[in-house]
């Protein structure tokens, strides 16, 4: 089974009135920890005013590589409630920031879990997400009248290409789930009764 991780697209904000209290709920993907932490001070530069700007992120696919920080809020109150949001939702290489704008009235702690912890989930559902898998990239040369018939092929079977190239002879690139891989290489042999042969030349995360 090949390896696979949910995570966000791009950059949503998400923004809501609590007891006068602003919060501004940022989130967004980041391929590691450098990534989460420059996004992370982007945005306090952004509301370099505001009362409190609390983060947490899952920047790596095994959720091993985590941080979060209350920024002054009561300790526990902030940082760990935002990143058990994105652990329950099964997001990583995912960051979030809650900026607060204090409105006058304390929320008492159970108050500010709820406050920052519904103000990730708000901004995780206004959010695209995407489910990346592990793959195996399948590149080959084949003749002209050979192309078209291996892009029917490997389309039917699940494949996605990624390059594609014209010269004397097609170039291709087509990215398989790990485990479909070596199936793929033999169809390309089969649909050309051998003429092509492909090979795996990486992996890396695509969403399919």
């Amino acid at each position: 089974m090949s390896r696979s991780y949910l995570t966000v697209k791009g950059e949503t904000e998400q923004r809501t009135e609590i007891k006068r209290s602003e919060f501004i709920a940022t989130i967004a993907h980041v391929e590691d920890g450098d990534a989460a932490e420059a996004f992370v001070r982007a945005v306090r530069k952004r509301y370099s005013d505001a009362t409190h700007n609390c983060y947490a992120y899952i920047a790596d696919d095994r959720a091993v590589e985590t941080r979060f920080s209350d920024d002054g809020e009561p300790g526990g109150t902030a940082g760990q409630p935002m990143l058990e949001v994105l652990r329950r939702r099964g997001l990583v290489k995912t960051a979030v920031v809650v900026t607060r704008y204090f409105g006058g009235i304390k929320l008492g702690a159970g108050g500010l879990v709820s406050a920052y912890a519904d103000s990730v989930a708000r901004a995780a559902d206004a959010a695209e997400t995407v489910r990346m898998t592990e793959c195996a990239e399948i590149a080959f040369e084949c003749d002209y009248p050979d192309h078209p018939v291996l892009e029917q092929a490997l389309s039917r079977a699940g494949g996605k290409r990624t390059e594609t190239g014209y010269g004397e002879r097609v170039t291709a690139s087509w990215c398989f789930e790990t485990d479909k891989a070596e199936k793929a290489i033999a169809l390309i042999a089969e649909t050309t009764s051998g003429r092509v042969t492909a090979r795996i030349v990486g992996t890396r995360f695509e969403a399919m």
